[in-house]
């Protein structure tokens, strides 16, 4: 028998089939196929992301495959046509050379990127993909025909969309209930803040008339919204009288509430500097003018009432003219309206008016939220039905004839929708 040849390792000599590796040699050896289990990876990583059908570059490449699948079978009908120019079978046979070698190119990226490569060799897929370019090697055989089964991919191509287009409709779906949910939240958090700005802005006016002798005053605001833009007051003069305001801002909502708050403000600050009402309004006018950025206005009526005497001046802007219903039932219109609205046009001068109330009288100031109430109809309250009113329950208290006219106009409204604020204050006065 032939010796076997001796290998040298290191300072050891000995047969190659009992050759002893030295530990640091082994180590690198051991070492070396790390590297290699990382290329490996990374290249399956990339081929399936070439083949990720949920990604441009998948979507591009299965089009093109599925492209290529049609062609095949298209050129082998087309082929058998009688009479094919010569031209025309080599054409087919470079189409031929051109789908094999894609088609072998995307195989061994579909093994490449297979986690079990054994099991996608003998799968229906592998095995199709297999046999379609197979021949075309072994022995140059047209396989086209064969490649007719690969025309079932499509099926499951229509199957993946569909389950892609599923999963991006609940994706959307879910995102739109996450923001429908945190609008919601939303307007829960804006309509419990619009709702405390109501009460503050209730709040801020007058709970009840000041007392003095003889004197009985009651109002009411009702907000066609969240917040009204209409307003009254009672205030105490330094000189012992009382004036009432009756207004109404353009609008409704947040900006008209705002305007409300700065009217009022000011109207209250110079009611006691300027003891007349017209010359209260006129100063009014001019800060408002002043600070209207939104170009809004306010209609004022304004009372100044000696509860002493009766004696009652007033001046008005754009308001409506108000009522006194006399102690005999009778009712009359305070004239002096028609005044130019505040916060329109600075250096806009106000008459003053005055009336002698007499014992009995009341004095009956409102917004046009009142006679304008709208039924289903479309048929307003109007002066007639609040005059009425006025003249059938004017007899009791004040706030008795607040309660009814407002009752009034809410049955007449009944399920029609406010259309605007509905404000209304009124005045009984009796000799001290």
């Amino acid at each position: 028998m032939r010796a076997a040849p001796t290998v040298v390792v290191g300072p050891v000599t000995q047969t190659d089939a009992h050759a002893t590796i030295p530990d640091d040699l082994t180590l690198q050896l051991a070492a070396r196929p790390a590297p290699l289990r990382t290329a490996a990876g990374a290249l399956r990583r990339r081929s399936a992301l070439l083949l990720r059908p949920d990604s441009p570059i998948g979507r591009a490449f299965e089009n093109l495959i599925l492209t290529l699948i049609v062609l095949s079978v298209a050129s082998v009908i087309l082929e058998a046509t009688p009479g094919l120019p010569s031209w025309a079978k080599r054409a087919f046979h470079v189409e031929e050379i051109i789908v094999v070698s894609v088609f072998s190119f995307e195989y061994l990226l579909r093994l490449v990127a297979a986690e079990n490569k054994t099991a996608f060799i003998f799968s229906f897929q592998g095995l199709v993909d297999l046999i379609s370019i197979a021949p075309f090697y072994v022995a140059g055989v047209d396989a086209r025909a064969v490649r007719a089964l690969r025309l079932l991919r499509l099926l499951r191509v229509l199957k993946l969309q569909t389950h892609i287009l599923e999963n991006t409709v609940a994706e959307r779906t879910r995102e739109l209930a996450d923001k429908n949910a945190a609008l919601e939240q939303a307007r829960a958090q804006l309509k419990a803040e619009l709702d405390v700005a109501r009460a503050l802005q209730i709040a801020i006016l007058p709970a009840s008339f000041p007392v003095r002798p003889g004197c009985d005053g009651a109002a009411r605001m009702i907000p066609a919204t969240t917040m009204g833009g209409d307003f009254y007051d009672f205030i105490e003069l330094p000189d012992g009288r009382i004036g009432l305001v009756m207004a109404d801002v353009s609008g409704k909502g947040v900006p008209a509430a705002f305007f409300m708050a700065v009217a009022r403000t000011n109207l209250r600050d110079l009611a006691a500097h300027y003891p007349e009402p017209g010359a209260c309004l006129a100063q009014t006018n001019d800060m408002l003018c002043a600070q209207n950025p939104m170009a809004l206005f306010v209609t004022v009526v304004y009372c100044v009432l000696d509860p002493t005497s009766g004696m009652l001046s007033y001046a008005n802007g754009g308001h409506n003219p108000p009522y006194v219903r006399r102690a005999d039932g009778s009712v009359d219109t305070l004239g002096g309206a028609g005044g130019l609205v505040l916060g329109v046009m600075p250096g806009v001068e106000y008459p003053d008016h005055t009336l002698q109330l007499l014992p009995g009288d009341r004095l009956i100031l409102y917004t046009d939220g009142v006679t304008e109430a709208f039924n289903p109809a479309d048929e307003a309250y109007g002066a007639e039905r609040l005059i009425a009113e006025v003249k059938a329950h004017g007899d009791g208290a004040a706030a008795a004839l607040v309660e009814r006219i407002c009752r009034s106009v809410t049955v007449f409204a009944g399920p029609a929708p406010q259309s605007d604020d509905i404000t209304l204050t009124v005045l009984a006065w009796c000799a001290p």
